[in-house]
C-alpha cells in the first residue's frame, strides 16, 4: 500500500467514520430512555473513547502497517487472537455497512421519493465499493465534500438549538435517575466506536508516528464538540419526550429553526453521514481482510503484494458482496448500536492486553516508534481501556443471552475456520 493519508486525509477519513448516520437518529432515542441527561451519556461514552484514542495512537505507532490492530494483537497476544478479533470485526463491519445503507435509504427516499428504498440501499455500497476500488485518494477527496456537508449542517443546528435552549426542557436534568444514563452509554458509545479505525489504515498514512496521534486529538476534539452540542441542543429546544417519538430529530429541528429548507439540508446532510460511514467500513473491512491474506489465513489472491491495486480489489469486492448479502437482514437502530458497541469494548479489552505486552514482546519495535507513552502511560492506558470496556461490557451481556448465543456460533466457526486453515497451510507459528 501506498502512504497516501496526511493529517487532513486522517482526520477527514476518522471524522467521516465516527460521525456517522447514528448522530442523525440515536440522541432521540437515548433521550426517551433518559430524559436532558442524554448529554451527560455522550459525555460518560467519550471517556470510553479517549482511552480508545490512546490505543490506538500507541499501536499504530508500534505497528505502522496495514491491518495495524490484527499485526498487534498476533504478535502481542497470540495468532489465533489476532484472527479472533478481527473476525469478529468483520461481522461488525458487514453488518454495520448493510445497516447504515438502509438508513441511507430512509433519508435518500425522502428527499427522492419516487426511488425505491431497496434499490437506493444496495446502490449505495456498490457506489462506494466502486469508489474504493479507485484507491484510498479517491476516496479522501469524495469524502471530504461529504463530511464538510454533514459538519455544516451539525453546526448549524447545534447553534441555533443551543441559542433556543428552554431552561424547562433540561429540568429537571435527570428524570429517570442515573441507571438508565449508565445504560445509554453503550449505544452512545457506537457514535464513538470508530477511533480504532486509524490502525487499521496505519500503512498507507504518511509519516505515522507523527500523524496518528495528531490526527486522532484533532478528530476527537472535533467529534467531542459536535456531540455535546448537538445533544444539548436537542434536549433544550424540544422536550425530551417528543424526541423519543422522532425518527429524525435532527430534521426536526432544523426545521423549526430554519424552515423547510433546514429540514431538507440537514436530510442531504444525513444522506451524506450515511455515506461517509459506508465508505469508511468498506475501506476499512478490505484493509483487515489484506492483512489477514497476508497472514495466510484468507487466499493469496486477497494480498496486498506483487498485485498492488489489482489484489487490494479483490478484498474490496469481498467485502461489498458480503454486505449485499447482510442486507437482507435487519435491526433497530438501538440494538445494532448495542451489538456494535459491545464487540467494539471487548475487541478493546484485548488490545489493552496488548499494550501491557508491548514491552515484553516487541522492545525493539517499541524503541523504533516515534510515539511513545512510557513504561507508565503504558500501564495505565493498558489497564485503563481494560477495565473501563470491561465495565460497560457488562451492561451489554446483562441479560442478551440470544446476543451472546449468536456471537458464540460466529466465533466457533471462525475458530474451526482457522484451526483447519492452519492444518492444510502449516505455517509455523500459527497457534
Amino acid at each position: 500500500m501506498k502512504r497516501e493519508l496526511g493529517l487532513a486525509g486522517v482526520v477527514v477519513t476518522v471524522v467521516g467514520y465516527v460521525i456517522g448516520a447514528s448522530i442523525f437518529v440515536l440522541p432521540g432515542q437515548l433521550a426517551g430512555a433518559t430524559g436532558p441527561a442524554v448529554v451527560l451519556a455522550y459525555g460518560l461514552a467519550a471517556v470510553i473513547a479517549v482511552f480508545s484514542c490512546i490505543v490506538a495512537a500507541q499501536l499504530g505507532s508500534v505497528f505502522p502497517k496495514t491491518g495495524a490492530g490484527y499485526v498487534a494483537i498476533a504478535r502481542l497476544v497470540s495468532p489465533m487472537g489476532g484472527f479472533v478479533t478481527i473476525w469478529l470485526m468483520l461481522a461488525v463491519y458487514i453488518l454495520a455497512i448493510a445497516l447504515i445503507a438502509s438508513g441511507f435509504a430512509d433519508y435518500f427516499t425522502r428527499l427522492f421519493p419516487a426511488v425505491n428504498s431497496t434499490v437506493a440501499a444496495y446502490g449505495v455500497v456498490l457506489f462506494f465499493g466502486i469508489i474504493n476500488l479507485g484507491g484510498a485518494r479517491r476516496l479522501v477527496n469524495l469524502q471530504t465534500l461529504l463530511v464538510l456537508i454533514f459538519m455544516v449542517a451539525l453546526v448549524a443546528v447545534s447553534l441555533g438549538g443551543i441559542a433556543a435552549v428552554k431552561a424547562e426542557n433540561i429540568t429537571p436534568f435527570l428524570p429517570l435517575g442515573m441507571k438508565p444514563v449508565m445504560q445509554a452509554v453503550v449505544p452512545a458509545f457506537f457514535s464513538y466506536g470508530g477511533f480504532m479505525v486509524v490502525m487499521e489504515l496505519a500503512g498507507e498514512i504518511r509519516k505515522p508516528a507523527r500523524t496518528i496521534p495528531f490526527g486522532l486529538l484533532l478528530s476527537f476534539v472535533v467529534v467531542l464538540v459536535t456531540y455535546l452540542c448537538l445533544s444539548l441542543a436537542l434536549v433544550g429546544s424540544i422536550p425530551w419526550q417528543t424526541l423519543a417519538t422522532l425518527r429524525a430529530p435532527v430534521s426536526h429541528l432544523a426545521e423549526i429553526l430554519f424552515g423547510e429548507w433546514g429540514g431538507t439540508f440537514v436530510a442531504i446532510a444525513a444522506v451524506g453521514a450515511a455515506a461517509t460511514s459506508v465508505n469508511a467500513l468498506i475501506l476499512v473491512a478490505s484493509r483487515d481482510i489484506i492483512a489477514l491474506a497476508e497472514a495466510g489465513i484468507f487466499s493469496e489472491k486477497l494480498r496486498d503484494g506483487d498485485g498492488g491495486e489489482s489484489r487490494a480489489r479483490n478484498s474490496v469486492i469481498l467485502v461489498v458482496f458480503f454486505s449485499v448479502v447482510a442486507l437482507m437482514l435487519g435491526q433497530t437502530v438501538m440494538e445494532y448500536a448495542v451489538w456494535v458497541s459491545g464487540v467494539t469494548l471487548l475487541y478493546q479489552v484485548i488490545i489493552g492486553v496488548a499494550m501491557l505486552r508491548i514491552l515484553a514482546r516487541e522492545p525493539e519495535a517499541y524503541a523504533a516508534a516515534g510515539f511513545k507513552l512510557g513504561k507508565a502511560g503504558l500501564l495505565a492506558g493498558g489497564v485503563g481501556v481494560i477495565l473501563i470496556s470491561g465495565l460497560f461490557l457488562y451492561f451489554v451481556l446483562e441479560g442478551s443471552e440470544l446476543r451472546i448465543f449468536a456471537a458464540l456460533a460466529y466465533l466457533i466457526t471462525g475458530i474451526s475456520y482457522y484451526l483447519l486453515r492452519k492444518r492444510k497451510v502449516g505455517i509455523e507459528g500459527w497457534v
